[in-house]
């Protein structure tokens, strides 16, 4: 089971809730593989970056990977970001703190 701090029964197996929500760093390169790019727009939307997010929940996908439900900022902060939340495979996504305070909260790192 993970050690998440739910307080509420269990839900579905392979679904679980990170409480509080854990900081994430998310890799954009790997949530939009947008390949070689044409040309380079300075002013455009950087997907190549690492940004900042919060981990809500885990959940399995039926191959049997795991997604995280993460809320995250795409553009300029304070310059016209937009804040996403959306599932994230688990490769994108790294912890942004010590590893001592995440035990547990990724699904690999599931006590047994």
């Amino acid at each position: 089971m993970l050690d998440t701090g739910d307080t509420l029964p269990p839900g579905p197996r392979h679904l679980h809730m990170v409480r509080p929500n854990q900081p994430v760093w998310v890799d954009l390169k790997v949530v939009y593989p947008v390949g070689t790019p044409k040309v380079r727009l300075p002013d455009g939307l950087d997907l190549t970056g690492t940004v900042p997010g919060l981990l809500g929940m885990w959940r399995a996908t039926t191959t049997g990977d795991w997604v995280g439900w993460v809320t995250f900022q795409l553009g300029p902060v304070g310059r016209g970001a937009t804040t996403h939340s959306q599932w994230v495979l688990a490769e994108a996504l790294r912890p942004r703190e010590e590893r001592n305070t995440w035990s547990g909260s990724f699904p690999y790192e599931r006590r047994r």
